[in-house]
């Protein structure tokens, strides 16, 4: 008698849910989707941050030009993660701690405390580097993880803008690096 309450049960709603009767099951977003969100978030509002700083001290055009793309598309792209969090029902708590949070700290004083054509090699040096962990990340570690189909889009939509960016950065790195 046992087995067959769960049985029937499982079979009423069953008959419920084909009947309309039932409210549909909506898959919630593991917790995997929400760090990648949460990363993702925190990645690219830090370089819009050093972005910022170098639209405001860069020394070269050039340099201040790539800055303001950066400016402009990474906040884009923040407002589309942060679309795309609500509508998987995530809510982006920011990190005030960690590693990243620590190294965007010393970039930003290493940048403040570099004048003129120093501040556009460190920047430019900085933005080789993040867009190039950036694309790894996406392509390599959080399209493959993520459960989500509204995240999954969202980050093949992102991901060949972000390596735009690194193309760009090592083409502009190619005309501010030190002679060897």
């Amino acid at each position: 008698m046992r087995k067959r309450v769960p049985l029937l049960a499982a079979a009423a709603g069953l008959s419920l849910a084909l009947m309309g009767s039932a409210p549909p099951r909506r898959a919630s977003p593991r917790a995997d989707d929400a760090a990648i969100l949460a990363r993702f978030e925190e990645m690219v509002s830090a370089d819009i941050a050093c972005a910022q700083l170098a639209v405001e001290r860069g020394h070269s055009k050039d340099v201040r030009d790539f800055a303001g793309v950066l400016v402009r598309e990474h906040g884009m792209a923040r407002q589309m993660a942060r679309e795309v969090a609500t509508q998987i029902h995530v809510t982006l708590k920011p990190s005030d701690d960690g590693p990243r949070h620590a190294e965007h700290d010393k970039i930003v004083k290493a940048l403040k405390d570099r004048p003129d054509i120093a501040f556009d090699i460190l920047f430019v040096r900085h933005e080789v580097d993040y867009h190039k962990e950036l694309v790894d990340l996406i392509n390599k570690t959080w399209l493959p993880a993520a459960q989500n189909e509204d995240l999954k889009a969202f980050l093949s939509q992102v991901g060949p803008a972000f390596e735009a960016h690194s193309t760009m950065a090592a083409a502009l790195w190619q005309r501010v690096a030190p002679p060897r």
